[in-house]
């Protein structure tokens, strides 16, 4: 059968990396996609929809829809020629437990690059073809030279080798075989750093901090650049070649004034030096004139969250490393690294002395803006499937919503309705986020939710006796509300790097949708996938 151009392929492979994957199989299926034999296109997306369904479908049926995947990726390598969809056929065939037809179709694979057949592909890719079939057939030791090989051809391309890597797993865990090798071929690994702020800057602490770096084979790091051990390990990444990401609660000047101008001597101009050279530098709040402790909080969250991100999409390990003296049991310090123990992620504690109690922070910072409080927020539109449209309430709406929220976290402020939109509050990501997933199965269709993770003023409601959140944090959620399709759960990236933090995400669980405008600056997305979604 051939479909009439053009097809809505475009609109299913965005409702599958938005997270709506409900949506993107009823549409394939509605528009009379699944019976196409003809398209190689529409067959590769096809081969798509059912490899994300084989992920997360029970262990008794995965090994159907794997072996109807790879026949799909199959006919469209037959029409198409291509190598990509010829190796996804291949291991699809291995992991459906068909080892005659992967070792078909890896030897075919091997024909074609033989041959010079590449097609339009990059060298990495040519070469991890190669590899992939090479390991499919067993030949685990050529297998290896070729990942080396392409590894070498494109050494900063650290998504490729996680998806590389993670397949190579997936291949070696089918064939029985040791996937030890692989782990020094892993890209280097991403680090959450903190510290006291009035800290002795020494040479002894400084080569104790060089050596955990080198150790650690850290790429990337995360954290704030207060003036102390913030800014001595910042230089110290920066001198090795890796990659810093700076998250401040505040705008740069005000939190140089507050915490590095404090410190005298030459840590402010030295903070100026590292901001120059960070590669990527994100404020919690842009508007604010004043450093808070729920900010501070904030980023550190975000930090820590960002490098288990990080790490995960590079098929990599995230670690912390704190400097520490006998005063941080309890402040900032003491909150991040329980936060990082709570995940059991791996933790380098390194003591240093402080220095003399009169050296410090000018001032102590407020708690919050006002009644402040850090929560996580959620906007929920609910629509009748075949209804005039998403806006729509569903018949019986209370009682179902009542239903699915019997199970979730208890919200830190009384749920409420504006228009068709509720508006929930939880005391963390992880909360909210547990709880979206409950609304999204009871309303699998109609569901659009959305979600961000901020500082709001927690107030009284001149209406009742009833808490109300209010602040510009408040708005984020229901503006991303509008971008979300049907059947999905979009995040702001703040949200989802916390969440990152407060629960063991698996890799692909929270793929980056788009960035949505906000005024003059723009909010990066990313979905939720529901877990048996």
């Amino acid at each position: 059968m051939t479909v009439a151009s053009p097809t809505p392929l475009p609109a299913i492979i965005a409702l599958a990396r938005s997270g709506a994957l409900d949506r993107a199989r009823r549409l394939f299926r509605d528009v009379g996609l699944e019976s196409v034999t003809d398209d190689p296109a529409i067959l590769s997306v096809h081969g798509r929809l059912l490899k994300d369904e084989a992920r997360q479908a029970p262990a008794t049926d995965r090994a159907r829809l794997w072996r109807e995947a790879g026949d799909a990726y199959a006919r469209a390598a037959g029409l198409s020629g291509a190598t990509y969809h010829l190796i996804n056929a291949a291991t699809l065939a291995l992991l459906a437990g068909d080892r005659t037809t992967a070792d078909e179709r890896a030897g075919r694979v091997l024909g074609k690059l033989d041959g010079g057949d590449t097609g339009p592909e990059t060298p990495y890719y040519v070469a991890a073809t190669r590899a992939e079939a090479l390991l499919l057939l067993g030949r685990t030791g050529d297998a290896e030279s070729a990942l080396r090989e392409a590894l070498r051809l494109a050494p900063e391309a650290w998504e490729d080798h996680a998806s590389t890597l993670r397949q190579f797993t997936l291949i070696l865990d089918a064939l029985d075989t040791d996937a030890a090798w692989l782990s020094p071929l892993q890209p280097p690994r991403s680090l959450h750093f903190a510290g006291p702020l009035a800290l002795a800057d020494d040479a002894g602490l400084r080569a104790r901090i060089d050596a955990v770096l080198a150790e650690e084979r850290i790429g990337f790091a995360y954290g704030a650049l207060a003036g102390g051990a913030d800014l001595i390990i910042s230089e110290a990444v920066l001198a090795q070649g890796a990659e810093l990401h700076l998250i401040l609660p505040t705008p740069p000047d005000v939190f140089r004034a507050e915490s590095a101008a404090p410190l005298g001597g030459d840590w402010p101009a030295r903070f100026d030096a590292v901001l120059d050279q960070a590669a990527t530098l994100s404020i919690m709040d842009p508007h604010l004139t004043t450093t808070t402790m729920l900010h501070i909080q904030l980023a550190a969250e975000v930090a820590m969250g960002r490098a288990v991100m990080n790490a995960a999409a590079i098929a990599s390990e995230a670690i912390q490393l704190l400097v520490i003296h006998p005063d941080t049991a309890t402040g900032a310090t003491a909150m991040i690294d329980e936060h990082w123990q709570r995940s059991g992620r791996r933790n380098i504690r390194l003591d240093a002395p402080r220095l003399s109690k009169a050296v410090g922070r000018g001032r102590p910072l407020p708690v919050g803006p006002g009644n402040g409080c850090l929560t996580a927020m959620l906007a929920v539109s609910l629509g009748e499937e075949d209804g005039p449209g998403p806006d729509t309430p569903p018949p019986g709406i209370m009682g179902r919503i009542a239903e699915a929220l019997a199970g979730a976290a208890p919200p830190i402020v009384t749920p409420v309705f504006g228009g068709n939109v509720l508006h929930l509050a939880f005391a963390n990501p992880a909360e909210a986020a547990g709880t979206a997933e409950l609304i999204s199965r009871a309303f699998p269709a109609t569901a659009r939710i959305s979600g961000h993770y901020g500082v709001a003023s927690l107030v009284e409601s001149p209406f009742g006796d009833k808490d109300a959140l209010i602040g510009l944090s408040a708005e984020f959620a229901p503006d991303m509300l509008s971008s979300t399709p049907p059947g999905a759960i979009h995040l702001s990236e703040t949200f989802t790097a916390a969440l990152h933090g407060w629960a063991a995400i698996s890799p692909g669980e929270t793929p980056y949708v788009g960035d949505l405008p906000r005024g003059v600056e723009t909010m990066s997305v990313y979905a939720l996938m529901p877990a048996g979604r």
